[in-house]
């Protein structure tokens, strides 16, 4: 498991909006503007090992299929995230770039499971191996009405006046 920083306007993020819990944002905030460094990694996935797609049985599996491909050549995204929202965001309201591990291979996605075990990772709410993180974006990205690299989501969130 690599360790990096990434530019956010490089990192897919989720369709949560806004993030769930202002006062975790408030608190990771606060964290980033004193001392970012801190901050466990964020576990992002390459879009170079896989895509986050359906199984395109169906005509609405086939058009999210082609929108989600369309939108990462269109955006220049080179990342999935798969935990991390509130972080990412305070992150990006902070100017700096995502501290993330790479996520590259099931063994990756283990040891940061271990991390979670020993406590230097807070929390990671996703499957156990590549495939199933990316089978889980898919389905968590498919009722979407766009998608978004965490700078967008972000610079919307300012523009709609939804950052507590």
């Amino acid at each position: 498991m690599k360790i990096k920083n990434v530019k956010a306007s490089e990192i897919i993020t989720t369709k949560d909006f806004p993030v769930h819990n202002p006062h975790i944002l408030k608190i990771y905030f606060k964290i980033c503007q004193k001392d970012n460094a801190i901050l466990p990694p964020t576990p992002i996935i390459p879009l170079s090992i896989g895509l986050p797609l359906l199984k395109g049985k169906t005509d609405k599996e086939k058009l999210y299929n082609k929108k989600i491909k369309q939108f990462i050549k269109d955006s220049g995204a080179k990342y999935i995230m798969c935990d991390g929202s509130h972080k990412t965001t305070s992150l990006t309201l902070t100017h700096h770039k995502i501290h993330s591990a790479i996520l590259e291979t099931d063994n990756d996605v283990k040891e940061f499971h271990n991390l979670v075990e020993v406590g230097e990772i807070l929390s990671f709410a996703s499957e156990n191996t590549i495939d199933k993180i990316l089978f889980e974006k898919a389905n968590h990205l498919k009722t979407a009405k766009f998608f978004e690299t965490v700078e967008d989501k972000t610079k919307r969130m300012v523009e709609e006046k939804v950052i507590p």
